[in-house]
């Protein structure tokens, strides 16, 4: 864990990236086990047209 100051002292870029990275990584983990149902959803889009 940082220091409160050690964290004013972090450039906002950081924070803002350190923030993406932990919103992607659920979507990232769990993308992988919920592929089989996003393939079959858009085959039977396809082919009712």
């Amino acid at each position: 864990m940082l220091a409160p100051s050690m964290v004013q002292q972090l450039p906002p870029e950081t924070m803002k990236m350190a923030v993406v990275v932990v919103a992607t990584l659920p979507v990232l983990i769990v993308y992988p086990f919920l592929q089989k149902y996003f393939i079959k959803g858009t085959l039977i889009d396809a082919i009712k047209g």
